[in-house]
């Protein structure tokens, strides 16, 4: 009993140093909550998983997420609610005894982990100084470079990006650097505009098959490339602080379809990037475009709103 007493006070002081790393965190902005898994299920879903029948040793400081107790722990797998006391220490209690306790179960994506089972078992043992935990692995075979640092939109943004080159077959074929968005969901964009490619090049070759590596090399040279250039040539990135090229490529795009639904009128990039460089120089001045789309919508019923949402 008295032991089991001494972990209860293990738990209280771990408890009270979460609640320090959760106030200091919101000051400084850095991430609070370990990672989800479910959000990258959709991304991971495609390279299949393979089971490691062996237990091994992991590092603790490479697990960063859990599939359903992320919002119970810190980032550094303390414990935040009171309600699992009794459970922790009784992990607590069987970590420090001759009973030990069985290996937790992880997925493993690159080089880091997410718990599937064992969180109190992680969070007793970093709470204890261990550096390694016993682990059953399953592993998929894809490394999007997840960092233990990165937040959740960094995270997914990186596991997208490692999806849309493998899926369009440009991973190895492009630069390092390339396809560097700062919102998950741009990557949807760019694997929509691929296949749009596939769909036009196979309606002008009926007779051969596209393969979409082809169709993907052909979008990122006729499309992608030229957008980059005039992004460059406009020196855009430095009115979008925090933005990247990738991004901006999205917006232009997202940009000329809508115009082109609006007007009929093919556009090219370079005037993409000029109603781009408007909406830069013109934002802070009281709205110029959003006036323009303000008043489209009272001359063009029945466009939906969303066509005009790159305008504002």
């Amino acid at each position: 009993m008295e032991r089991f007493q001494s972990a209860k006070e293990r738990f209280e002081r771990a408890r009270r140093k979460a609640l320090r790393q959760d106030l200091a965190a919101r000051v400084t902005g850095a991430p609070r909550d370990l990672l989800p898994f479910t959000p990258f299920e959709n991304y991971l879903r495609a390279y299949g998983r393979i089971e490691h029948r062996e237990t091994e040793s992991i590092l603790l400081d490479r697990i960063v997420g859990s599939v359903g107790r992320y919002r119970d722990f810190t980032r550094s797998f303390l414990p935040r609610t009171n309600a699992m006391k009794d459970r922790w220490a009784f992990v607590q209690q069987r970590l420090t005894s001759m009973e030990g306790l069985p290996p937790i179960e992880v997925f493993k994506v690159g080089e880091v982990y997410f718990v599937a089972d064992g969180n109190h078992r992680v969070s007793a043992a970093r709470v204890n100084g261990f550096k390694q935990i016993e682990a059953l692995v399953t592993e998929y075979p894809v490394d999007p470079g997840l960092e233990p640092g990165d937040s959740l939109d960094a995270a997914l943004c990186k596991a997208g990006r490692a999806a849309f080159l493998d899926g369009s077959g440009l991973a190895g074929r492009v630069p390092d650097d390339e396809f560097l968005l700062t919102w998950p969901g741009g990557y949807r964009r760019l694997a929509e505009h691929v296949h749009l490619q596939s769909v036009l090049m196979q309606e002008a070759a009926p007779d051969r098959n596209v393969t979409p590596s082809e169709a993907a090399l052909a979008w990122y040279e006729l499309a992608y490339l030229p957008v980059m250039e005039v992004i460059r040539q406009h020196d855009l990135l430095r009115s979008f602080p925090g933005r990247t090229a990738a991004d901006l490529y999205v917006w232009v795009w997202g940009a000329l379809l809508k115009m082109h639904y609006l007007f009929g009128d093919d556009m090219d990039p370079q005037e993409g990037a000029d109603l781009l460089a408007l909406r830069a120089e013109f934002a802070p001045r009281g709205g110029l475009l959003s006036e323009f789309a303000r008043r489209l919508r009272g001359e063009h019923d029945g466009v939906p709103d969303w066509m005009l949402d790159a305008l504002e």
